[in-house]
């Protein structure tokens, strides 16, 4: 963090969209070509109070600009920022491949991890925790967070972000990644989703029942993953799981068609199992970790938006009428607008509005489409009182509020291809800038990438493996003010603004800890801005 009067975007301004920044300075600000050409000066106009943050300061539009680099100036203060056709190429790989870091059960080799490198970890079989005799081969998937933990739901939602943006936006740079099976015929973006999505298959019972999680009793220590070795524990089904579970088997039976059909296939049989174990338990028994089990809960005590998501994909891969009538049965009964890992409402609506177009009831439909808009301007209102042109209010800096941040980018390019207006698209821009330093902290939320990246991520590897930069491509959880630990709270002024309840320090896992499903968001909105 820096004492620079300028927040700006630390990867750089796209050419087709708004370059913006904040000035925390009244007075003329000059923008200088690299030979030194003041080619504009503006005006910042009175300083504005931001609640979030507890700043004066202005937000300034700097023009058009073509690509090149440029310089900002006020008062002898200078800050450069860079200008080009496409600034998120390299930042989209990076945020998959951070995924591929997380990978579990397989060694990380040098040609692929670079300094990353670790052995494959969690090899041993699982215990079934309701009758510890059965031991499991559940090895694979992703590790969900800082921790060592596996847990479908996060996984599903975080392979349906990297599927909804390969099918929206395959043109971005979602290939060239240097992961194993780069190479092979097959999008880099699918093979990092399939490495989860073939844990994930390992998770059903042979009623199609779901298992909620895989983890140890306790997290483990600050040590590298193939030095856990306490047992793992599969844990018991779960009905958000399953649900889950099915919208995403069935969305990524979707897209396999084209590459393997047998795998297609295989994920479409399972969507349907779960979908019909659910249909046999109709009465919701909320997940809650067993008193000996004190590992990362992702509980939930409603199942409808994930039925809603699952039905949506089923009937887009299957046509049976009879998920078309669930769909429509639970429409208004959820929020449409969320994209996060309780509630995937949002993706529902996504295969509503972009794959089952033209097969629903146009009455169903526009209600769907203005619910989704209203949703979108809502969260351009909260945009629009912010100084940084963050879409957050001061009550929605929470564990993971860059989640939220990102889950609204996703929410307003959405609504932009609904309505091809480029101001949501213009909002959508303005969240990625808040992640890469536009903001109170002047810190870029993605470890790599940034003039200012975070350094100390509440990541074991990052932590373990003694190597000074953390582990790249990984988004930070993001300022916290509402469910904080001690630790934290100790070392925050007790009257510090939302925006600025943060610490870049491993152990503070409630503002620093890095998830899965942060980085799919992520993936999805850069890929997006990647096609500019």
């Amino acid at each position: 963090m820096t004492d620079n009067i300028f927040r700006i975007n630390q990867v750089g301004y796209a050419v087709s969209l708004p370059k913006r920044a904040a000035v925390l300075r009244e007075g003329t600000v000059t923008v200088s070509d690299e030979a030194g050409r003041v080619i504009r000066r503006i005006d910042t106009g009175a300083l504005l109070f931001d609640e979030c943050t507890g700043d004066m300061a202005a937000d300034v539009d700097l023009g058009d600009l073509l690509a090149g680099r440029y310089t900002l100036e006020l008062d002898g203060v200078r800050r450069d920022i860079t200008v080009s056709e496409r600034p998120y190429s390299a930042l989209v790989r990076a945020l998959i491949k951070g995924l591929y870091y997380q990978r579990c059960g397989t060694e990380l080799k040098p040609e692929h991890a670079g300094a990353w490198t670790h052995p494959a970890c969690h090899t041993a079989p699982a215990r079934l925790y309701t009758d510890p005799d059965v031991l499991m081969d559940v090895r694979g998937g992703w590790h969900d967070a800082g921790d060592y933990g596996k847990y479908v739901g996060p996984g599903a939602v975080t392979a349906g972000h990297l599927l909804y943006a390969y099918l929206l936006f395959p043109e971005a740079s979602l290939n060239g990644l240097n992961i194993p099976e780069s190479g092979n015929g097959v999008p880099d973006i699918l093979n990092e989703a399939r490495y989860e999505l073939e844990w994930m298959l390992k998770m059903q019972r042979e009623d199609g029942a779901v298992y909620h999680k895989l983890t140890t009793k306790r997290f483990a220590a600050f040590v590298m993953p193939e030095e856990d070795r306490d047992t793992e524990y599969v844990m018991p089904a779960g009905q958000c799981a399953a649900a889950a579970f099915s919208g995403c088997m069935a969305l990524a039976s979707r897209v396999w068609k084209r590459y393997d059909t047998g795998f297609s296939a295989r994920m479409l049989d399972a969507a349907i199992r779960a979908r019909d174990w659910l249909e046999r338990n109709p009465e919701l028994i909320p997940w809650k970790n067993p008193d000996d089990v004190h590992t990362g809960g992702y509980g939930d005590d409603c199942v409808n938006d994930e039925l809603f998501w699952a039905d949506c994909e089923l009937y887009a891969a299957t046509g049976d009428e009879r998920y078309a009538a669930g769909l429509e049965a639970r429409a208004g009964q959820i929020d449409i607008a969320q994209m996060g890992w309780r509630d995937v409402g949002g993706l529902g609506a996504m295969c509503c509005f972009f794959e089952l177009d033209g097969e629903l009831d146009p009455d169903l439909l526009n209600k769907l489409r203005e619910r989704f808009l209203r949703a979108a301007d809502r969260a351009a209102d909260t945009a629009g009182r912010s100084v940084y042109g963050t879409a957050l209010g001061s009550r929605e800096y929470i564990w993971g509020s860059n989640l939220t941040v990102m889950s609204r980018a996703m929410l307003f390019i959405c609504a932009w291809k609904l309505t091809d207006d480029r101001k949501y698209l213009n909002q959508a821009a303005g969240q990625l800038d808040y992640l890469l330093g536009l903001n109170a902290l002047d810190i870029s939320f993605v470890t790599g990438f940034g003039t200012d990246p975070f350094m100390h991520p509440h990541h074991r590897p990052s932590a373990a493996d003694g190597i000074d930069d953390p582990v790249p491509g990984l988004v930070s959880g993001g300022p916290n003010n509402r469910y904080t630990y001690g630790i934290t709270k100790e070392k925050l002024p007790p009257d510090i603004p939302p925006a600025r309840s943060y610490l870049d320090e491993t152990p503070s896992a409630d503002t620093n800890e890095i998830a899965i499903y942060w980085n799919s968001p992520a993936v999805f909105v850069a890929a997006c801005l990647d096609t500019l």
